[in-house]
């Protein structure tokens, strides 16, 4: 009984000791959707507020709690659509070779 109360203590310290080996650069991990919304109530720019969804992350079954700012969706979907239209000129190109 007292090895495994041991094993699980030792495990909550490595667990919380491999949560605090990335920075967070000033910035409060965001958690839930409360924590957004208090965050948000802290910005004054529209493109810094946060939107966050549940997604599933590549590579997992398990959704996540997926936090962005309104600029950077923006930005990732710019970048989407343009490698998008630079596939399908690419597929195109190769297809008329044909």
């Amino acid at each position: 009984m007292v090895i495994k109360l041991a094993g699980l203590v030792g495990l909550v310290v490595l667990l919380t000791a491999c949560e605090s080996m990335y920075p967070d650069e000033g910035i409060p991990r965001i958690r839930s959707q409360r924590d957004a919304d208090a965050y948000n109530a802290t910005v004054v720019a529209a493109n810094d507020k946060l939107v966050c969804r549940r997604e599933q992350v590549l590579g997992s079954n398990i959704r996540q709690f997926v936090c962005l700012t309104v600029a950077q969706r923006e930005r990732l979907r710019l970048e989407g659509r343009e490698a998008a239209a630079t596939l399908a000129d690419t597929l195109n190109r190769t297809n008329q070779g044909n």
